[in-house]
C-alpha cells in the first residue's frame, strides 16, 4: 500500500512540472499483461501546435519512474498521432490483426501514446463546443 503511495505521489509531481506554462495534458495508459504496463503525460501547446514534453512510466513494479521522451518535443499533434498509431500496432500487434485501430471506438485497448492524443483531442472538441454555445466564434484548430 505504502508503495502505491509513492507512485501515486511521483505521478502528481510529473504533472505539476508540466502543468506549469499553458501547457494542455493528455493522459494515456496500457496495462500489461504479462509484460510491463505504460502511464504516459502529453504537454501539449495549442497555440503553437506543438508538443511541449511527453513523459513515459514503463514498468511492471512500483518502483518505476516518469521518463522524458526527447524525440517527441516540438512535433505537431497530427504528427505525435501518426506516431501513436503506428506505436500501437507494434505494442498490440496480436490484437490489431483482428481489430484495426478506429479512433471513434473507445476502447481500452489501445497504446498509452494514441491514447493520450484522443484525450486531447476530446478535450478541444469540448472546449470548441462550449465556446460556439457562448458566442465567442470559430475556435482555431492550428495543425488539425
Amino acid at each position: 500500500m505504502f508503495l502505491g503511495y509513492l507512485q501515486v505521489r511521483q505521478y502528481q509531481k510529473t504533472v505539476k512540472k508540466l502543468v506549469g506554462g499553458k501547457a494542455t495534458l493528455g493522459v494515456g495508459q496500457r496495462k500489461g499483461v504479462i509484460g510491463p504496463g505504460e502511464l504516459l503525460i502529453l504537454a501539449y501547446d495549442r497555440d503553437q501546435d506543438q508538443v511541449l514534453s511527453v513523459r513515459a512510466m514503463k514498468g511492471i513494479t512500483v518502483f518505476a519512474r516518469f521518463k522524458e521522451i526527447p524525440e517527441y518535443r516540438g512535433l505537431s499533434l497530427e504528427a505525435i498521432r501518426r506516431i501513436g498509431i503506428e506505436k500501437d500496432g507494434v505494442d498490440l500487434k496480436i490484437y490489431r490483426r483482428r481489430h484495426p485501430y478506429d479512433p471513434a471506438v473507445l476502447s481500452k485497448k489501445k497504446g498509452a501514446l494514441i491514447q493520450a492524443v484522443e484525450a486531447l483531442d476530446a478535450y478541444f472538441k469540448r472546449k470548441d463546443a462550449k465556446a460556439l454555445e457562448e458566442g465567442e466564434g470559430t475556435p482555431q484548430r492550428p495543425g488539425l
